[in-house]
């Protein structure tokens, strides 16, 4: 199947570190079908209606499935008209506000790249429990305001540095999860970058019937539309093709010319 990633950044518009030209050429080489979701949300690069809509319009110019990636806890409601210049919306936790102060996850992102090899979690996230009903709230709460397609790399969350994710991920925090996403008809993405999720929340998941979504978080073209780790799960849990997100329009994995 020639997949969907709905899932890569651009220099242009985010943090990633290259053009749409060269995520359109990656996706010709991998054979995957490409999407892009650049950072949305107060504080990020999209952060207004105004800015969403340019945005929207660069995008029609590609053979791309136009999506975005709102901050979730920093989120803004789009205007009309505006949700609807989009394939898709990603919702994804970039950081936790507890006791009103806001945890970011850039620490957990320097750790899991190599980098700060003494990094403690517990030494800010005092009561776990508290720390995954904060992330069930705000899922909830802004799933609950306007039209989310896909919940984007659900375990990059700071237990991610205390060991094997079943180990770190409770089974309660797994069960409301799914709740959530059923509940709010909102696919699990399969992130490439993350590994996420991991085997016992991808095998509730897919018993309770959750949809899914395929992404690379593509931000350089070495890893842009890398989709092994989310093909590999499909097959390992035998994921039908009815279940994967998907847009109807046909999109060709090849770049053009803006000129």
């Amino acid at each position: 199947m020639n997949y969907l990633d709905c899932h890569n950044h651009t220099a242009e518009w985010s943090d990633g570190r290259q053009s749409i030209e060269e995520v359109l050429e990656c996706a010709g080489v991998r054979r995957v079908r490409a999407g892009l979701s650049d950072h949305a949300g107060l504080g990020e690069y999209l952060n207004s209606n105004d800015r969403l809509l340019a945005y929207a319009d660069f995008l029609s110019q590609y053979p791309v499935a136009r999506g975005l990636e709102m901050d979730l806890g920093r989120g803004f409601v789009l205007a009309p008209g505006v949700r609807e210049k989009f394939d898709y919306m990603i919702g994804s936790v970039h950081g936790i506000e507890l006791h009103g102060l806001r945890i970011g996850f850039s620490p957990l992102l320097q750790y899991l790249k190599g980098g700060l090899p003494d990094y403690n979690p517990g030494a800010q996230i005092k009561d776990w429990d508290l720390f995954f009903t904060a992330h069930l709230e705000v899922l909830n709460r802004e799933f609950g305001e306007q039209d989310y397609t896909i919940l984007g790399h659900c375990t990059m969350l700071p237990p991610l540095a205390l060991g094997k994710p079943e180990e770190a991920f409770p089974e309660w925090w797994e069960e409301k999860l799914i709740n959530t996403l059923l509940i709010h008809d909102v696919c699990m993405e399969i992130s490439n970058r993350w590994l996420s999720p991991y085997d016992r929340l991808m095998k509730k998941a897919v018993d309770a019937g959750v949809r899914f979504s395929m992404g690379s978080d593509g931000h350089d073209p070495k890893k842009t539309c890398v989709l092994d780790f989310p093909k590999e799960m499909i097959g390992k849990f035998g994921v039908k093709e009815d279940r994967i997100f998907d847009i109807r329009r046909n999109l060709e994995s090849q770049p053009i010319s803006r000129g």
